[in-house]
């Protein structure tokens, strides 16, 4: 419960981040910002995707036979290999700083990777005592480090960010100065994490019942091999956006866009549509992440009734916020991205830059929101009935289907950058597909009628009410009527929702707080 509410608490802080950055920066220099970021993400992908997964089970192993000694040594290795291979992925990437600008055809990004490639050394540090504190099931240290590196990188971020707005600094140098602050707040949560383990030490200790341990090269042959599958499937998204960072900007400016134009578009596609995508996917993650465990028990145990019902609670949980969150975004694309971000005058100076364009790539991007909910949900399904290989794979294909969509469409004049949540949404749902359709040869899928029919003739109500609401109120009281429009939206679904019967008693029960829950909506 503790880890699920860090991490909840962590991504929303993260997530509400880009939106008065923008406020400082403007959307040229959302573009150069979120292309240095996604260089990041991929190398600190690399460098610790699997470490918290395989140190946390080597290191619960060994605790669960009171074997003290190996518990230490596999610390100790852990952070011998791992800090020093973030080091070298960290310093990799400061160096390659101008090459990867210049092959991305983005110079602007150039300040911006060398001020956030030292973050990767840090997210290693915090890795490794992230992982030795879980496997003693001690999920203290993550969700404060979570919260901690969230906040960090939000103060900071936005003070360095205004400090060169202030100071009239050009775009690269203002992109740099406010991702200087992701750095800055990882090496904070670094140094919280290491005060933490040197203190914590004291009352997280591992009853010495076995003086066996393993050797060196044992223990490292078993987290290698526990590390790189995780890596390899985190990395294949990774670098599919990667390759989709670089293709966006370089197809955009081959259609006539400037460097600038480009990284304004791309700007307001990431940090205006993409981080509105992305709030549903915090809740849908948390909540359906705490069914799963319920799920791998009843599969182990070949129970696979149990197992099937506690998939289906997952995936309609999932849809519960899925559907209303893609028909909102839908109805109120535009006045949500009016309230939430300022205007930018480039925009509205340059006839080929679109000023409603944040609210018309929302719109097209929420019909993805359903299907990366499928995916993120069967991914992790997959993942603990132990068919590891099946989400490499299908993110695979998906990743490529969105390149090839990508560069086909936003090389397209009359499409231009139109064709990014295009390729979006044919990629997760192509993998949602392929991942149900290998799902439903170990466990049985829940029916259509109470995953989306229910639902889904809820939501059509809630967009009704939203949309009338709001046209009502828009006159006199402007972009803030976007909010009275929201909650009535909200209290109609509710209503809806409980008179279809699209709520089930056993998904609530599954949830944290879930008995409260039942007794407040009286669902029998």
């Amino acid at each position: 419960m503790i880890l699920v509410a860090g991490t909840f608490i962590a991504k929303i802080i993260s997530a509400g981040f880009k939106i008065p950055l923008q406020h400082l920066i403007g959307n040229t220099c959302m573009g150069i910002f979120n292309s240095a970021y996604q260089y990041y993400t991929v190398m600190f992908v690399i460098a610790t995707a699997g470490v918290p997964v395989a140190l946390s089970k080597l290191v619960s192993e060994a605790a669960a036979l009171g074997r003290a000694r190996e518990v230490k040594r596999i610390a100790r290795l852990a952070a011998l290999v791992f800090i020093s291979f973030g080091a070298l992925c960290a310093f990799a990437l400061y160096s390659a700083a101008g090459w990867i600008a210049n092959a991305s055809k983005n110079p602007m990004a150039f300040a911006s990777i060398r001020a956030i490639a030292p973050a990767v050394f840090f997210v290693a540090v915090i890795a490794v005592v992230r992982g030795c504190f879980q496997g003693l099931s001690n999920m203290t240290p993550t969700a404060l480090s979570q919260i901690v590196e969230a906040a960090g990188k939000v103060m900071l971020g936005l003070f360095f960010a205004s400090r060169a707005a202030a100071a009239g600094l050009d775009d690269p140098e203002k992109a740099a100065c406010a991702i200087l602050g992701v750095t800055a707040g990882e090496a904070l949560a670094a140094l919280v994490m290491l005060l933490y383990a040197g203190f914590g030490r004291k009352t997280t200790r591992t009853a010495a019942l076995n003086d066996m341990c393993r050797p060196y090269r044992q223990l490292m042959r078993v987290l290698l091999l526990t590390v790189i599958p995780v890596t390899l499937t985190s990395s294949v998204t990774s670098v599919t956006t990667l390759v989709d960072t670089a293709m966006l900007v370089s197809r955009l400016q081959g259609i006539g866009y400037t460097l600038s134009e480009a990284n304004a578009l791309y700007g307001v596609y990431t940090g205006q549509a993409f981080t509105m995508f992305n709030f549903p996917q915090t809740l849908i993650t948390a909540l359906a992440t705490a069914v799963l465990p319920a799920l791998a028990g009843a599969y182990a145990q070949q129970n696979h009734t149990l197992a099937a019902q506690n998939m289906g609670s997952a995936m309609r949980i999932a849809m519960l916020i899925a559907l209303p969150s893609c028909v909102g975004y839908v109805v109120l694309a535009h006045p949500i991205i009016s309230l939430l971000f300022a205007d930018d005058p480039v925009f509205a100076k340059n006839p080929m830059l679109d000023p409603a364009l944040g609210g018309n790539l929302l719109c097209i991007l929420a019909l993805a929101i359903p299907a990366v909910a499928l995916v993120g949900l069967s991914n992790a399904i997959l993942q603990a009935i132990g068919q590891v290989k099946v989400p490499v794979l299908t993110m695979l294909f998906g990743g490529v289907c969105k390149i090839v969509l990508n560069y086909l469409l936003v090389g397209h004049q009359a499409i231009h950058i139109y064709g990014a949540p295009i390729g979006t949404i044919a990629c997760y749902t192509l993998i949602a597909a392929l991942n149900l359709w290998w799902l439903r040869r170990y466990i049985q899928l829940p029916k259509l009628d109470k995953l989306f029919m229910r639902p889904f003739a809820a939501c059509m109500g809630m967009g009704a009410a939203a949309s009338i609401i709001h046209r009502l109120l828009a006159p006199q009281f402007g972009s803030v009527a976007v909010l009275a429009a929201i909650a009535v939206a909200g209290m109609v679904y509710l209503v809806l929702l409980l008179a279809l019967s699209a709520l089930e008693k056993e998904d609530i029960l599954l949830l944290p707080g879930g008995k409260k829950l039942v007794k407040l909506l009286k669902i029998k």
